[in-house]
């Protein structure tokens, strides 16, 4: 199913459009939080944005089915204990799992994720539960610009982080760090050290890009010097050729 304001011509055989209004970077969020249920009537919807997809279905897993919200863990993550919550980012909450007397809550990518009708109605049948936007970290320039490192307006940290307490009280289940692994990846951190790449069903990420099907080709949108840097990012390169991608860089 394709939701957008309108159909393209080409549209194959087999994919169904549903007409939406046409939605700003934060409206999407809200669309994703409140109404997509709408548009859904499986029990599960397998939600792909356009950087990303699924890498291989041979890793598809019906253990998936077992929770409402799966999708790849992002940098950032939520650390709860009694001293209060922090937010991490670059992955460092990886080293605090396990830790007694700490909750672990990493941001659950969405622009591929696996929901359930039951999380793709949480905020309708419970509205009680309420979208809390955290005071901003930051307004700089000339233009104030506003930055939240958690990402607080996003449906993802919305979801999967800063409402997931309450929404596990009503019954969500968001799968575990082991299952996220293994459903997909946006960027590589510690928590991906020694993680055999060629085991992913998809991933999600706005660095790569897939520009043609025949042939299947990835476009990096960043040089191949910075790609080298990135933690582990030159083994997904690696596995995408494995799996027959060409891949493109911008220019240096």
């Amino acid at each position: 199913m394709l939701c957008s304001p309108q159909a393209p011509a080409n549209l194959p055989d087999g994919i169904e459009h549903r007409k939406i209004a046409p939605l700003n970077y934060h409206e999407y969020s809200w669309f994703m939080m409140f109404a997509l249920w709408r548009v859904i009537e499986t029990e599960f919807a397998l939600i792909v944005q356009d950087d990303g997809w699924v890498l291989d279905a041979a890793n598809w897993s019906d253990d998936f089915l077992q929770y409402d919200y799966i999708g790849p863990m992002i940098h950032v993550g939520r650390v709860d204990s009694e001293a209060g919550t922090r937010w991490l980012t670059h992955y460092t909450w990886n080293h605090e799992l396990d830790k007694p007397g700490q909750t672990v809550m990493p941001v659950l990518n969405s622009g591929f994720c696996l929901r359930s009708q039951r999380m793709m109605r949480a905020l309708v049948d419970h509205p009680g539960i309420k979208v809390v936007i955290l005071p901003l970290d930051t307004v700089s320039g000339d233009t104030l610009k506003m930055d939240w490192t958690n990402g607080a307006p996003n449906k993802d940290v919305q979801l999967s982080a800063i409402l997931r307490p309450e929404l596990e009280a009503v019954g969500v289940r968001f799968a575990p760090v082991d299952v996220c692994l293994r459903f997909g990846i946006e960027h590589a951190g510690y928590i991906h050290k020694g993680f055999d790449m060629m085991s992913l069903f998809g991933h999600h990420c706005r660095w790569r890009r897939l520009i043609s099907i025949d042939p299947p080709t990835v476009h990096y949108r960043t040089t191949q010097s910075e790609v080298k840097r990135a933690f582990r990012e030159m083994d997904i390169v690696k596995m995408l050729e494995q799996r027959g991608y060409r891949i493109r860089f911008n220019p240096e």
